[in-house]
């Protein structure tokens, strides 16, 4: 009689090729979330309204409408999963970061960033005060330290938001007149810099080292490695309050403007009871310009119900915000207007002819 053959160490190796085919497919999930794909995925954020936002003590909150701030929203992927989630974010545009940050680490980047958005508060406030014949005056206070140069002498004694008052206990006011000064020099020397850092000054000693010449120079230049920019204050009857959060980046500075005016104007409402949103950085002088991410902004200024949309008018050869902004409306069938404006001027011009708001979508 013929006895039956056991099963049992066919069963035991199929469940080890088994268990192993488990194991490869682990460790092929582990290396691709290991292998970097640094990219950025921008698609449409909110269009805030500004009256929450900013506050001028002096001036008064009786809009019907509303002006409003758009954003983008922002993913950073730094693996295959991440950057597979991205593709399910409607009207997404992928850039790598390189694009995006000029190659610089997240804290330059980062401060950069910070430094616009703090300057577009103050050219906002500037500009909205200047059209309305309102005093202020700007005073430049020292040299403001945007970010430091990463293994830089100066690396870790200046931050960003310093202010550099004086070299050698001689004050300065411009970053212009701090490269003389410290052109005077040579790498390896030290130098005696006074910082203003919060609500403390101390003086720094720092070693300077061997920068890149200026443009139209060939020879190389002492220097401290920090990218520098005037420090001002403003001086008005009207303090201006801003708190946008963690929005950053200078282009909500001409919407920051048109709320400014309309809290100060005494020639009633400009919103004239409609929901405008819009973008673009605001100069000094009055004049808007151009952004990023204008195709994004369109679409959340549409979907919050804004009825017109302000965009930089393209003016100069390489300028496409009116051109991306109109396109966009176009293409995905949008009801919103798009208004392109060269300066603050424009802009007012155009909100003193709207007839006021019936109250149903223009």
């Amino acid at each position: 009689m013929m006895k039956k053959k056991s099963s049992e160490p066919r069963r035991h190796s199929s469940l080890w090729y088994a268990g192993l085919g488990v194991a490869i497919g682990v460790v092929v999930l582990v290396a691709l979330a290991l292998i970097p794909m640094p990219y950025y995925f921008f698609s449409p954020g909110l269009a805030k309204p500004l009256e929450p936002i900013i506050t001028v003590h002096g001036g008064h909150k009786t809009e019907k409408g509303e002006f409003m701030l758009t954003s983008v929203y922002v993913v950073y992927t730094q693996n295959i999963y991440e950057f597979l989630y991205g593709l399910t974010i409607p009207h997404h545009q992928i850039l790598p970061v390189s694009q995006v940050s000029a190659g610089l680490p997240d804290p330059e980047y980062n401060a950069i960033e910070a430094f616009m958005m703090k300057n577009s508060h103050q050219n906002a406030e500037y500009a909205a005060l200047h059209y309305l014949h309102l005093p202020i005056s700007v005073k430049s206070t020292g040299v403001y330290v945007v970010y430091v140069e990463p293994d830089s002498p100066a690396q870790h004694l200046l931050q960003a938001g310093d202010v550099i008052t004086g070299i050698q206990h001689q004050p300065i006011h411009s970053p212009s007149q701090l490269i003389n000064a410290l052109g005077k020099d040579k790498p390896g020397q030290t130098v005696t810099l006074t910082v203003h850092r919060g609500n403390q000054t101390r003086n720094v000693a720092v070693k300077l080292t061997s920068l890149a010449p200026l443009p139209g120079q060939q020879q190389s230049r002492a220097g401290i490695g920090i990218l520098p920019e005037v420090a001002e204050t403003l001086s008005t009857p009207y303090r201006v309050t801003i708190r946008t959060g963690n929005i950053d980046g200078p282009s909500a500075g001409f919407m920051f403007t048109l709320e400014i005016i309309n809290q100060l104007y005494r020639g009633g409402d400009l919103t004239k009871g409609y929901k405008i949103a819009g973008t673009g950085t605001m100069n000094a002088d009055g004049t808007i310009g151009q952004i990023g991410g204008v195709e994004h902004k369109v679409i959340a200024a549409n979907d919050t119900g804004a009825q017109y949309f302000f965009v930089p008018m393209d003016t100069a050869k390489g300028d496409t915000n009116q051109l991306h902004a109109e396109q966009t409306v176009k293409s995905n069938h949008l009801k919103i207007k798009v208004v392109p404006v060269h300066t603050l001027a424009q802009a007012i011009d155009f909100l003193k002819s709207l007839p006021p708001s019936s109250g149903k979508s223009a």
